[in-house]
């Protein structure tokens, strides 16, 4: 196994074992297992609207499936619906046991643990592989390798769906003048143990004169500090949507607690990412005390939010992290490499559509392909 691959499954089966439901849909409610009947309903509208997706083209998703990162079996359960098999598979144990539990189809799904950096498939064996917001978490190396797996595993005339993201716009800085606001906190932890994630609730409101434009890279991030000194500059990101000014926002923002005991202050800013903490541009930031008790040995490893933020570094350096931090990482391949990747090994990009899928920071895309076979193809 590889070096890459490692830490890929590594983090995953940090995450499978600590909050699996959060670490799929990375929002507040399904933190802990919460709200269970929705999740799984909302498996449904997205198998629903991967179907849709393929009708438009005359295609159907066929007898036998693949899901490609299957995590706790949201889109494989829901897949059983519409297929005569399914096969879920995934890289961390941990979710997979989870997986088997809420699987209601019996022998009809299946799910598989692979940690290696090929399929556990026959090639030509299935029909249709399924792959939402799963690739985004995968190196790139690793990303085109797997694609080229599901090549192979996919009969000619199948399909594969999947969402991808391909590259990061560059923000338009806000005007220096309009980066001011009001951070109040509505909700925060007076005490928590080490190494545990907690939930910050913000209220957001643009004090200046001007708008703050949809889709710049706005978000509320925290600073640690302890005995007058920062001690963590990166932590949280949650987006802060467009707002006019006197207009306010209620947001969430997970953070990680440090993982040594002792008082710190949880500090509250935004941040235009690549641009600036809005601190160094003369607003108001907000600090909060957080006594952190307990032994960093005994309690788990702090899990980031996996807003698509984390993968854009901020206006400055991040203050390094302990090794034991496990946190998604988010990744793209362009959609020219990957629209070329295909049509060189003799299959159809039938559909890329723009996707929100990585959220507002990533230019990401759902794509449809029809597997074909290789031909060699001579250019002029």
């Amino acid at each position: 196994m590889s070096a890459e691959l490692g830490e890929v499954r590594e983090t995953w089966e940090h995450l499978g074992s600590t909050d699996p439901y959060w670490a799929v849909l990375t929002e507040r409610e399904h933190a802990g297992g919460d709200a269970r009947a929705s999740f799984f309903e909302s498996g449904r509208h997205e198998v629903q609207s991967v179907a849709d997706f393929l009708a438009r083209h005359g295609r159907s998703i066929g007898d036998v499936a693949v899901d490609f990162g299957c995590g706790v079996g949201r889109l494989s359960i829901a897949l059983a619906e519409r297929c005569k098999e399914v096969s879920g598979v995934d890289v961390a144990a941990s979710m997979l046991e989870e997986a088997r539990a809420n699987n209601p189809h019996g022998d009809r799904v299946r799910f598989i643990h692979n940690d290696a950096s090929t399929l556990p498939f026959e090639d030509d064996s299935v029909d249709f592989v399924l792959s939402l917001i799963t690739l985004q978490h995968i190196p790139p190396r690793l990303s085109l390798r797997y694609l080229l797996e599901m090549i192979r595993i996919v009969r000619p005339g199948g399909h594969l769906v999947f969402q991808l993201p391909s590259h990061l716009p560059m923000p338009t800085p806000i005007a220096e003048e309009f980066c001011r606001a009001e951070i109040t906190v509505l909700n925060a932890p007076a005490t928590a143990g080490a190494g545990e994630s907690q939930y910050v609730e913000l209220s957001v409101r643009n004090t200046s004169d001007g708008a703050w434009p949809y889709g710049q890279l706005l978000n509320a991030a925290n600073h640690w500090h302890r005995d007058g000194e920062l001690v963590r500059r990166d932590d949280g990101r949650v987006t802060v949507p467009a707002l006019q000014p006197g207009e306010s926002a209620t947001v969430s923002l997970r953070v990680s607690i440090p993982a040594e005991p002792g008082d710190y202050e949880l500090e509250l800013d935004l941040v235009q990412e690549h641009v600036a903490w809005w601190e160094q541009l003369g607003n108001a930031t907000v600090r909060v005390p957080v006594t952190v008790t307990g032994s960093a040995a005994a309690a788990p490893a702090p899990v980031e939010e996996a807003t698509a933020s984390e993968a854009v570094e901020a206006a400055e350096p991040a203050v390094p992290q302990p090794a034991s931090n496990k946190s998604m990482q988010m990744h793209g391949i362009h959609t020219d490499l990957v629209r070329g990747l295909f049509d060189q090994l003799g299959c159809t990009v039938l559909e890329a559509a723009t996707d929100q899928r990585a959220g507002e920071t990533w230019v990401s895309y759902l794509y449809l392909v029809e597997v074909g076979e290789y031909e060699l193809k001579l250019r002029s």
